[in-house]
């Protein structure tokens, strides 16, 4: 809907071979110089086919079986312990027969999740056995990758932001939530931009020893100590690159400008706070009016930057209808439920 798009293909990720074929034919036909896969499910598709895909894709994508321990948290967890660097107490479930061994080794109450991070969201906190169970259930009826049943850490969340180029960081960031939406736990609609080193210390051997290519979140979360446990990777642009790029950090423009030219990118960072309106902060405020004095005044500062660009407006039409639709359906308890 954006006025700056010049041409739209849509078809569905279903079934990856034909995905790729698609999109390799939709390259050839209209002659794209450059893809550049958003969305993890496309990510793993384009990296899984990227020999079938006319354009150069080895720069900004890293080894195939990178990705795949990548975004395979049990994997993950054991490039991490080989390491050094901590990770929630965690159990992969084959089969329900695996759920009392779990519940012996992370205990009763715990965080139920996906396996693999390309797959559909999927997050039970746990307190008993039979909710175990229940959740379990659930899972294996819409979900492929065998499940990880993992210990609860109740430290701030925090989140490493990085563009790497044959394994070599060239530029990184950490933000800080300021809002949720939902408040109780969910995607960042308000938040600041900030270096951690110490998070980098953390994330940059996970990250090497990959020998990451392209962009790349790490999200951890503190235990009670203070300590970061690394909690998933994220092998794709994240939805708050808005933040990225007004702190300098325009990892979008470095990776073409890298395909196009062959130079390595320079960044200069500058802190930065940013919000989204219209796809979660305006939600927020409904959901706690406590916080809508705050969010009006991210509103109207000319110090937080937001998405909203009036130049633009087809796009945040769209969001506008979709938070409308997203309220009434949040009102709506048994359609929120069904």
């Amino acid at each position: 809907m954006s006025r700056h798009t010049a041409r739209t293909h849509r078809f569905r990720a279903d079934k990856p071979a034909e995905y790729a074929a698609r999109l390799a034919a939709i390259v050839e036909a209209d002659g794209y110089d450059y893809v550049l896969p958003v969305s993890g499910r496309t990510t793993e598709i384009v990296s899984e086919h990227r020999d079938e895909i006319p354009v150069p894709l080895d720069p900004i994508l890293p080894p195939q079986t990178s990705l795949r321990r990548a975004i395979d948290k049990h994997d993950l967890y054991s490039i991490a312990d080989d390491i050094g660097i901590p990770t929630p107490t965690s159990v992969r479930i084959h089969s329900s027969s695996d759920i009392p061994h779990a519940v012996e080794i992370v205990g009763e109450s715990g965080v139920f999740k996906t396996g693999s991070e390309t797959e559909p969201r999927f997050l039970r906190y746990i307190d008993s056995p039979r909710e175990l169970r229940a959740a379990y259930s659930t899972y294996v009826s819409t979900h492929e990758s065998d499940p990880i049943y993992q210990e609860y850490l109740d430290g701030r969340g925090r989140g490493f932001f990085g563009l790497y180029i044959d394994g070599t960081c060239y530029g990184h960031y950490a933000h800080r939530r300021i809002r949720e939406s939902p408040p109780s736990g969910g995607k960042s609609v308000c938040a600041e931009s900030l270096l951690d080193p110490e998070l980098y210390d953390y994330a940059d051997p996970i990250l090497s020893a990959l020998d990451w290519n392209g962009v790349v979140m790490l999200e951890f979360k503190n235990d009670a100590e203070g300590n970061p446990h690394l909690l998933e990777c994220n092998p794709k642009f994240w939805g708050s690159m808005a933040l990225g790029v007004v702190s300098g950090m325009n990892f979008p423009r470095a990776l073409v400008e890298y395909l196009a030219e062959g130079t390595t990118p320079d960044f200069e960072f500058t802190p930065a706070r940013v919000h989204w309106p219209l796809s979660g902060d305006l939600l927020h405020a409904i959901a706690r009016p406590t916080s809508a004095p705050a969010v009006a005044i991210d509103l109207f500062s000319r110090s937080t930057g937001s998405n909203i660009r009036l130049s633009d407006p087809l796009p945040h039409v769209s969001e506008t209808v979709q938070m409308v639709v997203s309220t009434v359906v949040s009102v709506d308890g048994p359609v929120n439920n069904s």
